[in-house]
């Protein structure tokens, strides 16, 4: 007598996984996730949404001098500079991608000689050229 032939279809759900042989029978099979381990040391970080922004100051800072920025939004503190990133002679860099509206900052001779004139303002997503004065 030769054998029949079934037909298996796969059906999935959230919790488990229906199994049909044929037209009459069914069978729910239980499906187990993964169990996902975190790493031991290692730190997962949310990863950083919003608008890129730049700060640009154009200062030639002198011969081993560098350049900070303080302020608020973007992660910065008006406590602990961050360094900016020379790209030129006269040219330093701080960018982010900003979630806040705005941020407002300064920058700083080597973190201690502010820059003179009031706070600067750039809103997320914009790019801020601006060539700061220092009285030594």
């Amino acid at each position: 007598m030769p054998a029949t032939k079934k037909t298996v279809k796969k059906v999935s759900t959230t919790n488990s996984t229906e199994v049909k042989v044929g037209a009459a029978s069914k069978a729910k099979v239980a499906v187990k996730k993964p169990a996902v381990k975190k790493a031991e040391g290692v730190k997962l970080e949310a990863v950083p949404s919003g608008a890129l922004t730049r700060v640009i100051a154009k200062v030639d800072a002198g011969w081993g001098n560098q350049l900070y920025i303080r302020g608020n939004g973007g992660g910065l503190s008006w406590e602990k500079g961050v360094l900016l990133q020379c790209i030129n002679d006269d040219e330093w860099l701080w960018e982010k991608k900003v979630s806040e509206p705005k941020v407002s900052f300064k920058v700083l001779l080597n973190d201690e000689i502010w820059a003179v004139g009031e706070d600067i303002i750039v809103a997320s997503g914009e790019t801020s050229v601006f060539t700061p004065c220092f009285i030594l």
